[in-house]
């Protein structure tokens, strides 16, 4: 198909993934071949829609009837002409033989019409697909005589084709349910108080729209007035409805189930999550995994060397017989084994062995609420050896609060949270959100200038005096600590707690004990992962060596390196890998985003709003769902694992029947058992991965017992 497409004038490159029915067409504008393409893939019997945010050709895309049906009639009316023939062959007629050849007849070209069509068009672009040596074999057995196989050779190659068809057809339903969740029209209320329905795609970013219970979601917002429980599981797959209030945010495809809504649009219809979402997964299904590569690339060599060892068992040894005075068979016993192996030739079990596995674990992967970027990121998730966990917003819940202030001199609490919370206001640190929360906004003074210390803090004039909130590695550094402050700091960092020192005038005037609660999956998860055999579960953070080992306590994790700057958890990941191989970081996908690159997969957490997240990680949990890392390496290692299984029986069957067949033991109704069997057993295989798997380990466990897996803030 896309070598046929590529003779087009003005495409540049045509590919087709089978699996995941996309063609991915790149083109010269000037030109603009789209209508001629789409024209050619009718032609071959193929149906043609637009996949999300794809510029449309003048020509409209829809599917008739006979595209939906056709197959699957004119397969139907094959078997009726087939049985037919069958019985006027055995009816002792006079007419019977010669009525039931005409029959089979019809059979060939009522059942073969939609490969005969593929194959001229492949042909044309000197392309030997499995279209072409399935017409040249049905053409040879007509023309030994062999009516009776060369129908039942098409008609079983008919149904073989659609019934993949329609396997395959599970596995690609995914996008367009996606789609089919954003509402076309969304309900705005204007400024006057009129509500009216408009498309969604013509909605305004600060428009208000009404979602009413029972509606989805047709744009992302922020809920500017109204209480309910939403249900987020297409963005997220999180099952249990989110409670929402004013400030809240909400997305596209979400289902509103209680309350009534009105929502302030935060993106247009084309840049909302769930657009975002469909792109992306659209685009790692039409990606190639390495094994895939490797696999068509074989294949390549594959199918000629094949051909030319059946034009060579179809002519020497008859040839060489005659030139001998030997009888080593007739030409046409060694033809109609040259026409077994050309059927067992076709490569499409093993073309489509790898990609099918590959769709169908992203299918399953985006309906858990986990984003994966391609194939390619399956397979490394499969050969992971080594985790790496950032701590807060990752291991943590990722919202520290305050929870200890010390006076170090004759300055009061009040004052030192009132001096931190100036400072730190101009902060975006997770730490400096929980000093100013903890402040108020009604105790802030006047701030005459500040400066930002990455890594160590933030320093600023107040009233003519220089005060900074440092780390206490940094306050130590400049010679900031006595010995009581000292003490006070160990004592905090042995209870879990950030210590944040407030200097003011180069001395320590004050403490903030600040506490990030771990996540109640986490220490499930690290159990779950080394389940899975990972042995090697680190802990990244940029706090003390104390609250990292009372953090890490509380998580199990056993390994943890502490006082890092985002430069040095860059370091401390290439250091991993050349410890123990491929490894995985899992951050917040933001700030830890130098640290994802580094790794050989990132996965970025709680990534749903996020469009760094999005485009940076090569996996995106869409939700806060610790519990689905180990999940997704699993369902790496099962991918793999059948990829490989689809490999070993597709090239093991296909070499077995070509024995047979060189040896005459072979059929043309074996060789298409061989072919379109073992292609609907592969697909059929690789289809496993949709289906919903308990999980990984203890973590498993989590999806349905609030203990484990509930989330941050909640009861556990």
């Amino acid at each position: 198909m896309s070598a046929s497409v590529e003779q087009i004038p003005g495409v540049i490159r045509a590919e087709v993934n089978f699996a995941s029915g996309v063609m991915v067409l790149d083109y010269d504008p000037a030109a603009d071949p789209r209508e001629r393409a789409v024209a050619l893939v009718r032609s071959t019997g193929h149906g043609v829609e637009l996949l999300a945010g794809a510029g449309a050709p003048a020509e409209g895309l829809r599917t008739t009837w006979w595209v939906e049906r056709g197959h699957a009639v004119t397969t139907a009316a094959a078997a009726v002409l087939i049985v037919s023939a069958w019985l006027l062959a055995r009816s002792g007629v006079e007419w019977g033989p010669s009525a039931s050849v005409a029959l089979y007849a019809a059979a060939i070209v009522s059942g073969g019409w939609l490969i005969f069509r593929r194959a001229i068009v492949s042909a044309r672009a000197r392309s030997l697909d499995m279209n072409v040596l399935m017409t040249v074999a049905v053409i040879g057995a007509m023309l030994i005589g062999e009516w009776a196989e060369g129908a039942a050779v098409v008609f079983l190659f008919s149904v073989g084709g659609w019934l993949e068809s329609r396997s395959l057809a599970r596995t690609r339903r995914s996008i367009r349910d996606l789609m089919d969740l954003s509402p076309p029209v969304a309900r705005v209320r204007e400024a006057s108080g009129i509500e009216h329905e408009r498309p969604a795609a013509d909605v305004e970013v600060g428009q208000v729209v009404v979602v009413r219970p029972g509606e989805r979601l047709a744009l992302d917002g922020e809920v500017a007035r109204g209480e309910s429980s939403v249900d987020e599981s297409p963005i997220t797959g999180e099952s249990v409805p989110a409670a929402k209030a004013a400030g809240d945010h909400v997305w596209a495809g979400s289902l509103n189930t209680t309350g009534v809504l009105e929502v302030r649009v935060t993106a247009r219809a084309a840049d909302s999550t769930l657009a975002h979402i469909i792109y992306l997964v659209e685009e790692a299904q039409a990606s190639r995994a390495p094994v895939q590569q490797l696999v068509d690339r074989f294949s390549s060599y594959y199918t000629p060397a094949v051909i030319a060892l059946a034009f060579l068992i179809a002519t020497v040894p008859p040839a060489g017989g005659a030139l001998l005075g030997v009888e080593w068979g007739t030409f046409e016993t060694w033809f109609y084994r040259a026409l077994v192996m050309l059927v067992v030739a076709c490569p499409c079990a093993l073309v489509i062995s790898t990609p099918v596995s590959i769709v169908s674990a992203i299918t399953r992967a985006t309906r858990d609420g986990v984003l994966v970027k391609g194939g390619t990121h399956l397979e490394t998730a499969a050969r992971v050896r080594a985790v790496a966990f950032d701590k807060t917003g990752t291991l943590t819940c990722g919202a520290p609060e305050v929870v200890d202030v010390l006076a170090l001199t004759g300055t009061g609490t009040s004052d030192i949270l009132s001096v931190a919370a100036t400072l730190e206001a101009s902060s975006a640190h997770p730490l400096a959100a929980a000093v100013v929360r903890a402040a108020g906004e009604a105790s802030r003074v006047h701030l005459d200038w500040f400066e930002d210390l990455p890594g160590r803090g933030v320093s600023g004039t107040v009233d003519g005096v220089l005060h900074s909130v440092v780390s206490p590695a940094h306050a130590e550094e400049t010679g900031a600590l006595d010995a009581q402050a000292a003490e006070e700091i160990a004592r905090l960092e042995a209870d879990g707690r950030t210590v944040l020192v407030l200097v003011s005038d180069g001395r320590a005037a004050g403490l903030i004990g600040v506490a990030d609660e771990v996540r109640p999956a986490s220490q499930a998860t690290v159990a779950a992962l080394h389940g899975l055999g990972m042995d090697h579960v680190v802990m990244l953070t940029g706090d003390n060596e104390r609250t990292a080992a009372a953090v890490a306590a509380r998580a199990g994790v056993r390994e943890f390196l502490a006082r890092l700057l985002p430069g040095d958890k860059v370091d401390a990941v290439r250091r991993l890998k050349e410890q123990y191989g491929i490894v995985a970081m899992v951050g917040d996908g933001i700030n830890d985003a130098p640290a994802l690159a580094a790794s050989d997969l990132g996965i970025a957490m709680g990534a749903a709003g996020s469009d760094t997240a999005l485009q940076t990680a090569d996996v995106a949990l869409m939700s806060d769902d610790l519990t689905q890392v180990p999940r997704f390496l699993d369902l790496g290692r099962r991918t793999v694992a059948i990829i490989k299984q689809n490999v070993a029986v597709s090239i093991g069957i296909k070499a077995a029947v070509l024995v047979l067949a060189a040896t005459g033991h072979a059929t043309l109704w074996m060789a298409v058992f061989a072919d379109m069997g073992v292609s609907l057993m592969v697909t059929l295989n690789g289809m496993r991965l949709l289906g919903a798997r308990p999980g990984a380990g203890a973590a498993a466990q989590g999806k349905n017992e609030g203990d484990i897996a509930a989330p941050c803030g909640a009861d556990a």
